[in-house]
């Protein structure tokens, strides 16, 4: 031990067996009696990375104990991390009393104040204590608790009872609650959700955080839905040494008796799980393969149930399609040859079951990249594919397909026009099962179990592409005319012409009492063959597609304008060539943070828009307000007369920006044909930094699966108020009032 005196500051110092400085006392004065060191005027205490301030430090050389009064503050690194008016601290046994206690977080600005603490090791154990976002003096909300442990090395804070209050109103009651203002992963519960239904009752998610290690980790999350049932989410997410990342997810929710009755559902369990995973050059990764071949897979697979299993995620998710399609592929390619391999899972709710979707399982593919043929000028590539189509009610069948183009492409004109001529082999077969109980009609001499179909056609493209630059904008233009149609084919089995003309007569002649079989002429069929859904019946002889595309960039590659315009001509068409709509593509940015963009099809043939897409946009600061319009025409044409039949005519708008004082955010969207307001929300939001609050006014239309086959998906009118209440930085929280009308 060392004490020196200077002119200005006197210290005590202290080294460990290496001589790094571990302990330095500095003050404007310092007295010594005995074995008790007394600093006063600007005390600084120094240990490791940790510094303390005190009007005055007592140290004791014997039993190595400072004793810290007045205005006492410790920092870490940057960081306030303890302030009180007395602090005694053991060096030896780094073991602390602390009275009264105070704590606080640099970086959320989360705080504790108690009357007493006890801590050992950076751990504090707590007895009344109070804790908050907000400013210490009069915090809008604040959290009191009988005690508590925080954890300072961690960052970590358990309180039991505590107690939510919004200003002098208590709001919430827990039994426990476990929060962390740190950045690293430990495990422990997290921020809860919780609000409140009409229809649910009291929504209360309790997400448990497991962290055992830093590869991988676990979040269960227990629900209950007071009004309507309870439940259990599982997500594991783990990333290897080859950091590649893993996710599977399953979700469990039983709705009570009485509740699935009143509305009808089809499932009072609900269910499902999800995988997401991918790598690449997983050879390289985990067969020790000392090649550069590429080489990758990725899998996305969704099983569930229900449209509910999306819902139960959170306290209450928005869901905007009934439909996914799930998928997975590993790949092998080289610079002229892909090999692949898929999956593909089709799920659509809007249906009583999938037992009649087709499923891919599996396809495989290979593929010989463009390469010349003995001249640069002469092209040639292959692609071949199989595909195994199965469901368990209905026909599945095995598909083969092989497609070899072969063309000539050259430039003229010093490369301003483009030539290819091309001409395609096609071939197909496909082995039909499961047939037992579908509708395959019967011709004489024609195979009802297998079928092949063969076709050449030629193609003649001519295009340009050119550009030129004006001061500090870049035009570029490209025209392109392509003369295509199919010169040969033939078709033999299940692509004998008469089976498009007798399998369509079935379909359109059954009769059915449910939504699941067919009957026709007497007989129950739970499938009806239809060829047209795998290869197009009379392929187009002569088709000609004029295309133009024009775009307009500025100062640093910035998209200022484009627009692209496209007409097919089919001269096969027996009524008219001009039968298929002109396609326009439009977009343009004619301020900052302004885009508009749409899309239009107009029909030569009926005169009239066949549909109409347009959208606006504008992003400014805070400030975000976007416009969409969309029209779609259904014609009917009898041999007579060519009018309209349906349409659909729609226009959705929304705004939010933050006024300083408020924020507001609102959409809506207007049915113009029946002239009806759907989905529509009106939202105002304060944030005070520890505290905000919102009201929000919402319609939707929302989808919920019945028991009745005959309307198995049953569209509810959803009206509700939500009042939503931030306590940063702990946790969210909303009271939802709802009604449905069907």
């Amino acid at each position: 031990m060392v004490v020196a005196q200077a002119k200005q500051q006197v210290a005590v110092q202290k080294f460990d067996k290496k001589n790094h400085k571990i302990f330095e006392l500095l003050a404007d004065r310092v007295d010594a009696k005995n074995h008790i060191v007394t600093a006063t005027g600007h005390a600084i205490l120094l240990n490791y990375d940790v510094y303390i301030l005190a009007d005055r430090i007592s140290y004791d050389t014997q039993k190595k104990e400072a004793t810290l009064d007045g205005n006492v503050k410790i920092y870490r690194g940057e960081g306030l991390l303890v302030r009180a008016e007395h602090i005694k601290v053991q060096l030896n046994q780094k073991y602390e009393l602390i009275f009264p206690f105070y704590v606080q977080d640099s970086v959320s600005g989360m705080w504790i104040s108690a009357d007493i603490a006890h801590a050992k090791q950076n751990k504090y154990y707590i007895k009344n204590l109070t804790a908050s976002g907000c400013s210490v003096e009069n915090p809008i909300w604040h959290v009191n608790a009988s005690s508590g442990r925080f954890n300072a090395d961690k960052s970590h804070l358990s309180l039991w009872n505590p107690k939510i209050y919004l200003g002098n109103i208590p709001i919430l009651y827990l039994p426990y609650a476990f929060t962390s203002t740190s950045t690293k992963r430990t495990s422990g519960l997290l921020y809860p959700e919780f609000g409140t239904s009409n229809l649910a009752g009291f929504i209360y998610l309790q997400p448990i955080y497991i962290a055992p290690k830093d590869s991988w980790d676990i979040t269960l999350a227990p629900q209950i839905r007071s009004k309507r049932g309870l439940g259990l989410n599982f997500e594991f997410r783990m990333v290897n040494s080859h950091q590649d990342k893993f996710l599977f997810n399953t979700r469990y929710f039983r709705n009570y008796d009485y509740y699935t009755k009143k509305y009808d559902l089809r499932n009072q369990n609900v269910f499902g799980f999800e995988t997401l995973s991918a790598s690449r050059q997983a050879f390289q990764k985990y067969f020790g393969l000392k090649s550069n071949l590429d080489n990758a897979y990725y899998l996305d697979f969704l099983y569930m149930n229900d449209l509910d299993y999306v819902r139960f995620e959170k306290v209450n998710q928005r869901i905007t399609d009934a439909t996914h399609m799930s998928r997975g592929n590993y790949y092998i390619q080289t610079n002229n040859h892909y090999y692949g391999f898929n999956l593909k899972y089709f799920l659509n709710l809007n249906k009583i079951n999938n037992d009649r979707t087709f499923q891919s399982l599996p396809s495989l593919q290979y593929h010989k990249y463009l390469a010349p043929l003995g001249w640069k000028h002469l092209l040639y590539s292959l692609d071949y594919q199989f595909h195994d189509i199965v469901r368990q009610v209905g026909y599945g069948y095995v598909q083969n397909t092989i497609k070899v183009p072969l063309g000539l492409q050259f430039s003229l004109f010093k490369k301003y026009l483009s030539i290819g001529l091309w001409n395609s082999v096609n071939f197909s077969n496909v082995v039909v099962g499961n047939t037992k109980n579908s509708y395959i009609p019967s011709i004489e001499g024609v195979s009802r179990s297998y079928g092949n179909y063969f076709s050449s056609a030629y193609a003649l493209y001519l295009n340009t592409d050119l550009a030129r630059e004006y001061n500090k904008l870049l035009h570029t233009i490209q025209l392109e005319a392509v003369l295509q149609g199919t010169y040969y084919s033939f078709a033999n089995g299940l692509f004998n012409d008469q089976m498009y003309v007798l399998s369509a007569q079935a379909r359109n002649d059954f009769t059915s009492n449910t939504l699941s079989d067919y009957d026709y002429r007497g007989q129950i069929y739970d499938s009806v063959w239809n060829p047209s859904a795998i290869i197009e019946r009379n392929p187009s002889s002569k088709q000609l597609s004029l295309n133009l595309t024009q775009y307009l960039y500025g100062i640093n590659g910035q998209e200022l304008f484009y627009w692209r315009i496209s007409q097919s001509l089919d001269f096969n068409d027996q009524v008219s060539f001009l039968r298929m709509p002109m396609e326009t593509k439009l977009g343009f940015s004619p301020l900052k943070g302004l885009n508009i963009y749409g899309t239009l099809f107009y029909s030569w043939y009926y005169n009239s828009l066949d549909e109409v897409s347009i959208n606006a946009n504008y992003n400014y600061k805070f400030l975000n307000a976007n416009i969409s319009y969309y029209l779609k025409s259904n014609f009917n044409d009898n041999g007579i007369n060519k009018i309209v039949e349906n349409s659909s005519n729609y226009l959705k708008a929304g705004f939010s920006n933050d006024f300083r004082w408020f924020s507001l955010t609102s959409s809506i969207g207007y049915d113009i044909k029946n002239n009806v307001v759907l989905n529509w929300d009106i939202g105002i939001f304060k944030k005070v930094r520890c505290f905000g609050i919102g009201l929000k006014f919402v319609n939707r239309r929302r989808p919920v699966l019945t028991s009745n086959p005959d309307d198995p998906l049953k569209i509810y009118e959803n009206n509700y108020v939500k009042l939503e209440l931030d306590f940063s930085p702990i946790t969210k929280a909303n009271i939802t009032y709802r009604q449905l009308k069907q």
